[in-house]
């Protein structure tokens, strides 16, 4: 048995139900017997146009009977659903549906702002990225990397520079045999016209000779032994022992004179070039060692004698700090670059999380929206109540002829106002809180035009 205020009426549908069933079972059985009374050829010819026609009535009954069963019971399930709620009232609707059309257009002129804001906002911070990139930029372009370390390079193997001191005029007289020496050994095709060729060989020059005095330039010969033998004796243009060449991470493999370089050598020359002149730079890969002792005897040139040991001469250290100097620079500017636009990317997601205020979009559109249906919804929901009180009166009597459609499209009206009547009721709460700061969750605060500065170059 049910239970609830339409307790009795449900019932009742339960009850017509099970009648419109047996109905149906009685009409089904009438048929077949009907059928069977065709179907016997000692059937008088005179009687079989009645019995065809009750055959018909009989079989019509059953899908009327079935029908309305049917209908009975989908009734009966969509009233059984209807939750007991006292507080859904026709005056309950009434007011909570009151001024919502109101706070809806308001609701949807807020959320309006919000997005020209936000477009604004946007606007700002991608003409701010673009300032700053572009000052990022030409703050790259302004160091003239290459062109300085071009200036540099060449300088340092022109023995016809102006106001060149003796020590610089020394290194531009020997230099230029050791860079000779490097393009031979490295397989580099001179070409005396380009620029950019000529100070490249010419930094190749310079790291070879650094790591030919390798111990020097790292400050470490003071922890080698007199057993040891220093760099300027033993070493090469990997700076290892040449007696240990081959064995050493510095080459991957050998095919008889020809050294081919480790990737660890191979940074230690490419990895400058790379950085100053990008891809459009020579790269060396395999060393001859055919010119091994030639390069040895053009250091031994380059460098300082004094009474114990030959000495690394101090200004080739110091072109190369120059060099790396530049190539920081460039990676300052370069790294720059990167944090503005990494910088834009972290300050764009985050313009672009609404938080609480994208509430106003679904709620004032969900507002104006049942507003609009309000009245229909009061209606349905009124005069559902009316179908089913009058239903529920006349259940209990014996020539009741329920109105199957009519309860099953009553309780979805009422189940619907229900749902809706707190759904209004929410929507109405976050308008005013979100509009008016009242209430849990009070609106918060605009957004600012900007977010952290980015970077400046």
């Amino acid at each position: 048995m049910a239970e609830g205020k339409y307790a009795p009426l449900v019932d009742a549908l339960v009850e017509k139900k099970q009648e419109a069933l047996l109905n149906a079972e009685e009409a089904q059985l009438l048929a077949e017997g009907y059928q069977e009374f065709l179907e016997d050829s000692d059937t008088d010819a005179l009687d079989r146009p009645g019995v065809r026609k009750s055959f018909l009535q009989e079989r019509t009954r059953y899908k009327l009977e079935r029908a309305q069963a049917a209908r009975l019971q989908v009734a009966q399930r969509n009233l059984s659903r209807v939750p007991e709620d006292r507080h859904v009232t026709l005056p309950a609707l009434k007011s909570a549906y009151q001024d919502l059309d109101i706070l809806g257009a308001r609701g949807k002129t807020a959320w309006d702002q919000v997005l020209s804001d936000r477009a604004t906002f946007l606007e700002t911070l991608e003409a701010d990225y673009r300032e700053r990139l572009e000052e990022a930029r030409v703050a790259l372009s302004d160091l003239n990397t290459t062109e300085r370390a071009n200036q540099v390079l060449l300088d340092a193997i022109n023995t016809d520079r102006a106001g060149s001191t003796k020590s610089e005029f020394f290194v531009a007289l020997k230099l230029p045999s050791i860079k000779s020496t490097v393009e031979l050994g490295f397989g580099i095709t001179d070409k005396t016209k380009d620029l950019n060729r000529q100070a490249q060989a010419s930094l190749i020059a310079l790291i070879g000779y650094s790591q030919f005095f390798w111990d020097h330039y790292n400050g470490a010969r003071i922890l080698l032994t007199e057993d040891e033998f220093p760099s300027d004796r033993k070493r090469n243009i990997f700076g290892v022992p040449n007696g240990a060449i081959l064995t050493s991470e510095a080459i991957s493999h050998n095919q008889s004179h020809y050294y081919y370089l480790s990737n660890e050598a191979k940074e230690r020359f490419n990895d400058k070039l790379h950085a100053i002149w990008g891809n459009d730079t020579l790269t060396v890969n395999s060393w001859n060692q055919k010119y091994s002792d030639r390069f040895n005897r053009a250091c031994h040139a380059l460098a300082t004698t004094t009474e114990d040991a030959l000495l690394p001469n101090q200004h080739v250290f110091e072109l190369l700090e120059q060099i790396e100097s530049l190539i920081a620079e460039q990676e300052q500017a370069t790294d720059l670059i990167e944090e503005t636009r990494s910088n834009y990317q972290n300050q764009l997601a985050e313009a672009k999380q609404f938080g609480d205020e994208a509430l106003l979009s679904s709620a004032s559109y969900n507002a104006e929206l049942w507003a609009r249906e309000s009245k229909e919804l009061i209606s349905s929901f009124e005069a559902a109540e009316k179908l089913l009180a009058k239903e529920l009166t006349a259940c209990s009597e014996d020539d009741w002829k329920p109105k199957a459609r009519g309860i099953t499209a009553s309780s979805q009206d009422i189940e619907k106002a229900q749902k809706r009547l707190y759904a209004v009721r929410k929507v109405k709460l976050e308008l005013s809180t979100l509009l008016d700061g009242t209430g849990p969750g009070a609106q918060s605060e605009p957004l600012p035009l900007l977010l952290d500065p980015l970077p400046a170059p």
